[in-house]
């Protein structure tokens, strides 16, 4: 893979010194994929076997490079007066800069167990991949160097059969000089580990604390058909696990809808999907979110209800009082033919996006 970044950075330092209205980078990162041939950036970024010659070609091939650079450009609604200028300062930096290798975010990904596929990176590849990730700022690579770090904090300061014993008292007692037994060492010690792991939290969520980690864009390629981004080949409910435990404050609620939206998608369930349907207005993709789930023998508009016992809670097995326990299912809106077309193109895409976490099947 390569990294366009620094191409997108000169691109827009030379825009700025000839233009009053400018595009974005994120814009100029999708004007510089197009060059090469593809339809997005994402497109771009997630071709793991793109290789030099490739991109050479298109540079070569300038008429189609151009003709492909300018539809794209019309495509972001950027003015048409930047159209030669956009094009010409490209082609410039394209001509004059080298194209720098990228490190593959999504193999750092499967050696941190979060994406499928079975990856170890070698020592050379763990030191550049770590020095990438410290270097960089885009959500993807933060979200990756947050996962990370999180391997590497250790047990939970508040892990009771970890730190068993741990006592702060007989730590300052041997602070003071204090000769301890052998016992009292080891509570003392106990407790010096968790001081540690309390600090190495504290490092952790203060580093983080004003980050924009990435989230999935499960929703566009549902509704919109765009290209899915890393995040939607991770998995979704581990990173809920690890977010519920080390949270920041630039968690939001849309944030966490994204995650379990795809969570929701990579595990259906019956209960999951119920609940995921119960907060979805658009009628279109209730249908769809219906039609995924009979893909995946699951109803949802199937109530799920069953019995236990009034006393203790657990299955009624016949004997005492009984009470159903459960919820409804969904109840679908009437829509046109037209429109369950529509569902049934957005359940394939959903359908899609559970593939990409698919243990591949073994011959």
């Amino acid at each position: 893979m390569y990294n366009l970044s620094s191409n997108a950075h000169a691109v827009l330092q030379q825009l700025k010194i000839q233009n009053s209205v400018l595009p974005t980078r994120a814009q100029i990162l999708e004007l510089l994929a197009a060059y090469f041939g593809y339809k997005t950036y994402a497109a771009f970024k997630a071709d793991s076997a793109i290789s030099e010659e490739t991109l050479k070609a298109a540079i070569l091939d300038r008429v189609a490079s151009n003709t492909r650079l300018v539809s794209r450009l019309f495509e972001l609604s950027l003015p048409e007066s930047l159209a030669n200028q956009v094009t010409k300062c490209i082609i410039q930096q394209l001509q004059t800069a080298k194209l720098e290798s990228k490190i593959s975010l999504l193999r750092i990904a499967q050696d941190l167990q979060i994406a499928v596929g079975q990856v170890r990176l070698d020592s050379k590849e763990i030191k550049a991949s770590h020095d990438f990730l410290a270097k960089s700022h885009d959500a993807e690579s933060v979200l990756l160097r947050y996962v990370w770090q999180s391997h590497d904090l250790g047990s939970d300061p508040d892990d009771e059969d970890v730190y068993a014993g741990a006592s702060a008292y007989w730590y300052e007692q041997r602070k003071a000089g204090n000769q301890l037994s052998s016992a009292a060492n080891e509570w003392a010690d106990a407790y010096e580990r968790q001081l540690a792991a309390e600090k190495r939290l504290q490092d952790f969520l203060s580093a983080f604390a004003d980050t924009t980690l990435a989230k999935p864009n499960a929703i566009e390629v549902i509704e919109q058909g765009a290209e899915p981004n890393l995040c939607c080949q991770l998995d979704a409910s581990y990173l809920l696990f690890l977010f519920g435990r080390l949270p920041t404050a630039t968690m939001t609620d849309d944030f966490y809808y994204e995650w379990h939206y795809l969570a929701t998608l990579q595990r259906p369930g019956h209960e999951s999907l119920v609940e995921l349907a119960e907060g979805i207005d658009n009628p279109i993709e209730l249908w769809a979110l219906y039609l995924f789930g009979l893909s995946n023998k699951v109803d949802i508009t199937a109530s799920n209800y069953r019995l236990i016992n009034s006393y203790t809670g657990e299955e009624w097995d016949e004997y005492g009082p009984a009470e159903p326990v459960g919820y409804d299912g969904i109840t679908l809106p009437n829509i046109s033919d037209s429109q369950k077309q529509d569902a049934k193109l957005m359940a394939e895409r959903m359908q899609s996006l559970m593939n990409l976490v698919r243990q591949p099947t073994k011959k």
